[in-house]
């Protein structure tokens, strides 16, 4: 039987997130929740998805939404 699950890191330390945002600013791009959306938000984590090299920032307010306990690396 092949397995569903998804490795994923879960990145929250600010001076990681720092960064990782001063890296696609100078790529010209910006970290944009992709829960939401909203450009105004500033970006509390990230998560990345091991197999697909696929990552997600993600606003304080969707961070927050995640189930509880999560939050844990």
């Amino acid at each position: 039987m092949e397995t569903e699950l998804i490795e994923i890191e879960m990145i929250e330390d600010r001076s990681s997130l720092a960064a990782m945002s001063a890296e696609a600013r100078s790529n010209g791009a910006e970290l944009v929740c992709r829960r939401c959306g909203n450009a105004e938000e500033v970006i509390a984590g990230v998560l990345v998805m091991m197999e697909g090299s696929e990552i997600w920032a993600l606003c304080g307010p969707c961070w927050r939404q995640l189930p509880q306990g999560s939050h844990i690396v």
